[in-house]
């Protein structure tokens, strides 16, 4: 098994465009929406001929004929099969999903194959001899979407990637329309197969992600800073989810008379296809995939980043709601909840035993950000026996191990597989007991809470003491290995909370130091010995790395936002993040990589949460927080989606403090915090002073020496100012 081993501006006081230095300044008039990369149309025409190549066969009349239907053909003659046929390569301008069709005017009486191939870059495009394992000479153009055809290592030995349209019985001229989507993809490539010709007028692709959202350009929330880097990366993030979305009959791989031999994701010698079922969702509701161009199946693990990221932009509940009610319906007889979708009949064993545990976290963020009655309702017997059977994986160590069920592929993550006493495995269930015992209070059951509290407290313990080196300032790989610190080990025991203060600066100090890289923050230094994963660039526990460093006030998370996600926008296909790259910056898995993976998507979550400063703290914002991070950014505002309104946030720096702005819906309560130190005077709440001279001047005033924060701000419009 492969793995893992806004629809409204913001208005923006004058005072604030006064304050921000010209070259940082909001431009006026701007809209938040001029920033989503989605289509405006499910029509997607192409921007641009990158290649037109005649190879053994000819090219007449101009290949940008295929940019507009206008009656202007060019031709493409084959004298010979695929391996030989001209090509001509049309760029839709970043990461795209959808059908390929092709107005044809004429061919020639005995036709060709006329064939589309797909890559989200030009480096993983099949055009030099041997290439992704010999790809160029079954589908020229095409990168690799199907193991293990291709698959780094592995021979490419048939074309189980490029599409072929009806050209055959088609009356011409016509339209030809691929039957299969492509999940992802920015370059199409288009060939023949077998000697012929035809005359070729226009491209489209029809947009095919996030099929039930109607305007796909409107957002519910937004973000908006002064930085145009970070813009992008928000809604980057948003689009990269964006395209994961789709109905859960459009998986991949194919459907068989005998559900039992269909897996994903392709059997030997089949095309590509996107026929496969998530039996047990609702087929007319779309549901998350882990990537658009594969895996195409909802994985756990991928929904723990990929909810909060549609909850905080387009606002696409349905979908999580879904997703996470096929997930709770697999759960077996023991508790287990199966990471991934029900394709393989492996699925319903015990694979990726941690991905257990993440179902319980997506379960409990869906709940904080919706207040879904389905989370302490019809998913609770899911959501406690997922708990029970991780909580009894506790071994007399007092640590978490999935050993057990290594056999049945327990001990995989999100990138490789191990059975030692992780520190990854027991932060994650450490996090999941926590959470669990917040909802079972919610539904009055403090019994069960004080279990699972109890039951944390002494993972807590264990973790401290057999995990944590203090000589080194960082969190050990397991106790089987203690010698080695990997990020994930460290990030996420800051982030689950189970680091003290200075423990976690000390981690999140070693990481800084050792692991991080050009291109963001390396899962193990290079040249580590011992360690569970190799040297590469992991979003999913970077993401987490990113967001921890705010929760310790360390201003380099957006320093490591810009090094990681940055660099990808700067390169193909520019609108989406990717699965994993390797230390020299190349995508992880070569041609197979998935450029448009969900869980890279955290950034637009702690941009939101940490930057902008707006958290759910109560189930369905009923209560929230506000304290933003500036990190040397001079202003930001954003829209933030809630089940009872928007809440909108703006703040500023200016040179005589910081100004906090935030419109809260009726049925919630926030607190409010600004950032404060020695040249701090005074802090006022709508005009009213409410801190001065170090202390609070009104109830439900408090300072933590970094923040001021006010506590039980009602609904309506605030302004809290640090002068």
């Amino acid at each position: 098994m492969i793995r893992k081993s806004v629809a409204a501006a913001i208005a923006v006081p004058a005072v604030l465009l006064g304050s921000v230095p010209a070259a940082s300044a909001q431009p006026a008039g701007t809209q938040p929406a001029d920033q989503v990369l989605a289509p405006a149309s499910r029509t997607v025409k192409p921007r641009a001929v990158t290649l037109s190549d005649a190879r053994g066969g000819s090219i007449d009349g101009r290949p940008d004929a295929l940019l507009r239907r206008d009656g202007k053909a060019v031709r493409l003659t084959s004298t010979g099969g695929r391996a030989t046929s001209p090509i001509i390569t049309l760029d839709f301008g970043g990461d795209i999903a959808g059908k390929a069709a092709l107005r044809v005017l004429s061919a020639s009486q005995n036709r060709p194959g006329l064939h589309v191939c797909f890559s989200e870059s030009r480096m993983h495009m099949a055009l030099k001899p041997g290439q992704n394992g010999g790809e160029t000479e079954h589908a020229p153009g095409c990168d690799t979407a199907n193991v293990f055809n291709g698959y780094p290592g592995q021979p490419y030995t048939w074309d189980s990637d490029s599409h072929a349209l009806p050209l055959d019985k088609a009356r011409l001229p016509a339209t030809v329309k691929d039957d299969e989507l492509r999940g992802g993809f920015r370059y199409a490539t288009v060939f023949l197969d077998g000697p012929g010709w035809v005359d070729l007028d226009a491209m489209t692709v029809g947009f095919t992600a996030a099929p039930n959202q109607r305007d796909l350009r409107a957002y519910r929330g937004s973000f908006r800073s002064a930085d145009p880097e970070l813009n992008k990366i928000w809604y980057a993030g948003a689009y990269t989810v964006q395209l994961d979305t789709d109905l859960p009959t459009r998986l991949k791989g194919n459907i068989a008379a005998d559900p039992a031999a269909v897996c994903w994701p392709n059997t030997p010698g089949e095309p590509d296809t996107s026929h496969n079922t998530l039996a047990v969702a609702d087929p007319n509701i779309p549901v998350m995939l882990d990537g658009g161009k594969r895996d195409r199946d909802p994985f756990t693990g991928d929904l723990a980043v990929q909810g909060p990221v549609a909850y905080l932009s387009t606002g696409d509940t349905a979908t999580l709601r879904n997703t996470l009610d096929a997930f709770a319906k697999q759960q077996v007889a023991d508790g287990f909840v199966p990471g991934n979708g029900q394709i393989c009949p492996e699925s319903n064993g015990h694979v990726l035993g941690d991905y257990n545990v993440w179902f319980v976290h997506d379960v409990y963020l869906h709940w904080l950000y919706t207040a879904d009655p389905k989370a302490l309702g019809d998913w609770w017997t899911a959501v406690t026996g997922a708990t029970d059977w991780a909580a009894k994986q506790i071994d007399d160590s007092g640590l978490v191990s999935y050993a057990a069920y290594g056999d049945d592929g327990g001990c995989g993550t999100y990138g490789y597989n191990n059975c030692e006493h992780l520190t990854f495995f027991n932060a994650g269930l450490y996090q999941a007991l926590r959470e669990v015992a917040q909802m079972a209070r919610a539904k009055g059951q403090d019994d069960l809470a004080a279990s699972y509290e109890s039951k944390a407290g002494g993972l807590a313990k264990a973790i401290q003491a057999k995990l944590w080196d203090e000589e080194a300032g960082a969190y050990r790989q397991s106790t089987e290995k203690p010698d080695v610190y990997p990020q994930d080990a460290n990030a996420f025991a800051v982030s689950a909370g189970i680091a003290a203060p200075a423990q976690a600066r000390r981690a999140m100090a070693y990481l800084k130091t050792r692991n991080w890289g050009p291109y963001g923050s390396l899962t193990v230094p290079e040249g580590t010995t011992g360690a569970a994963i190799d040297p590469r660039y992991e979003p999913l526990p970077q993401g987490v790395e990113a967001d921890a460093r705010f929760g310790v006030d360390d201003a380099s998370g957006l320093e490591l936002i810009r090094r990681g996600w940055g660099y990808q926008l700067k390169r193909d296909p520019g609108n989406t993040f990717w699965e994993k790259a390797n230390p020299d910056g190349t995508p992880g898995i070569g041609s197979f990589t998935s450029l448009a993976h969900g869980w890279a998507s955290q950034p637009t979550v702690t941009l939101t949460n940490r930057v902008l400063g707006v958290t759910p703290t109560g189930a369905g914002y009923t209560r929230f927080d506000v304290r933003p991070h500036p990190s040397g950014l001079p202003w930001a505002q954003g829209t933030v989606p809630t089940p009872h309104g928007d809440i909108v946030a703006s703040w500023r720096r200016t040179g005589h403090g910081f100004q906090l702005k935030v419109t809260a819906p009726r049925g919630t309560h926030g607190r409010l915090a600004v950032p404060v130190d020695s040249s701090t005077r005074r802090v006022t709440l709508d005009g009213r002073t409410v801190w001065a001279a170090g202390k609070p001047t009104a109830r439900g005033v408090s300072t933590d020496g970094s923040f001021v924060y006010v506590d039980g701000a009602s609904a309506g419009r605030h302004t809290l100012t640090a002068h």
